[in-house]
C-alpha cells in the first residue's frame, strides 16, 4: 500500500513501518528544529541525532494516544520532540551547560527545563490529553511552539482574553490532575 498524507496516521496505528518511514521523511526538519533549539547548549551532534530518533520511535509506539487529523499531527510530534529533548537534558543534567555571555562564561538552564524535570514525557502527554482539543492546541502553541498569546489568538480566531482565560483554566485543570484533586485549594 502506498503511504500518503491521507492514510499515514491510519497506517501508523496499524503498525505499518512504511508509515513511520513516511513520517520521518515528511517531519524530520520540523523535529530537528525543535530538538536542536532545546539542546543547542550541549553542542553535541550525537545527542541531537539520538533524541531525534527517540522522537520518531516514541511517536510510532504512542500513536494510539493521538487523536486528530494530519494538521494536528505536526503539533503532536513537536510536543513529543520537546518532551524527549527535555528528557535528554535531564539525563545530561549533571554535565554543566555553558554558554558565552558578554561578562564571561555562565551556567544556563531554562526555566522550562527545570519545571519539566518534575514530569516524565508520558505523564505530561497523558495530562495534556485530558484538556479539550482547543485548550490542548493553545498549550502546545504557547509552551512548545513558544508563540505569544496574541499570535495564538490570531491563529485560532479567538480574542487574546479568551486565550489568557483558557491558559489559566487549563493550568488549574492540569494542577488539579497532578494533585489527584486532593487539597487543591490549599496549595494553589
Amino acid at each position: 500500500m502506498q503511504i500518503s498524507d491521507a492514510n499515514f496516521i491510519k497506517q501508523m496505528k496499524k503498525g505499518n513501518p512504511d508509515a513511520l518511514e513516511y513520517v520521518v521523511d515528511q517531519y524530520a526538519g520540523l523535529v530537528k528544529g525543535v530538538v536542536v533549539n532545546t539542546l543547542k547548549a550541549y553542542k553535541d551532534y550525537y545527542l541531537v541525532e539520538e533524541c531525534i530518533s527517540d522522537v520518531f520511535i516514541g511517536a510510532y509506539t504512542n500513536i494510539k494516544h493521538f487523536k486528530g487529523d494530519k494538521d494536528d499531527f505536526g503539533k503532536w510530534l513537536c510536543t513529543i520532540a520537546k518532551f524527549k529533548a527535555v528528557d535528554k537534558q535531564r539525563e545530561w543534567h549533571r554535565m554543566p551547560i555553558f554558554t558565552e555571555l558578554d561578562e564571561g562564561v555562565s551556567y544556563v538552564e531554562s526555566a522550562e527545563a527545570s519545571v519539566m524535570k518534575q514530569e516524565t514525557t508520558d505523564q505530561l502527554l497523558n495530562k495534556l490529553s485530558n484538556l479539550k482539543a482547543v485548550d490542548r492546541k493553545i498549550f502546545i502553541m504557547k509552551y512548545f511552539l513558544e508563540m505569544s498569546n496574541q499570535e495564538i489568538a490570531e491563529k485560532l480566531n479567538l480574542s487574546k482574553a479568551a486565550v489568557d482565560n483558557r491558559l489559566y483554566r487549563g493550568k488549574k485543570v492540569l494542577n488539579k490532575k497532578a494533585l489527584g484533586g486532593l487539597f487543591y485549594g490549599k496549595f494553589i
